[in-house]
């Protein structure tokens, strides 16, 4: 049987976050635990809940990446997941020095990635 693996979405649109949400809720292994709108609540976020998934709905590129390494860091074993809007790929990374790119996911795919483990913790 598998855990539940516990996701905060992070930043992006509330329409996306609101998508997400509700696909994820439909989903027994997994439980969305925060939504966060300020990177400034990132950090507390981690140390509350000890997510699997950080979910970001914006590039890896942005601005906020330098708050994103700093928690990867500190928080090791939680991937974090980049959305590009306007771009049709998914970034994964995590503090392993691990990073993969998926291009052309549905919804479907992606939510079945999420279940299941990419990589032992």
């Amino acid at each position: 049987m598998m855990s539940t693996k516990r996701v905060i979405l992070a930043s992006g649109s509330r329409l996306l976050r609101e998508i997400l949400h509700r696909a994820i809720d439909r989903v027994d292994q997994l439980e969305v635990v925060q939504e966060i709108t300020d990177w400034e609540e990132l950090s507390s976020a981690l140390k509350t809940f000890t997510p699997a998934w950080v979910i970001v709905a914006q590039s890896y590129g942005s601005p906020s990446h330098y708050l994103v390494d700093s928690c990867m860091e500190e928080y090791p074993s939680t991937r974090f997941i980049f959305l590009s809007p306007n771009q049709d790929h998914v970034k994964m990374k995590w503090q392993t020095s691990f990073e993969e790119e998926y291009s052309n996911l549905s919804l479907q795919d992606f939510i079945h990635m999420l279940e299941r483990d990419l990589q032992p913790i």
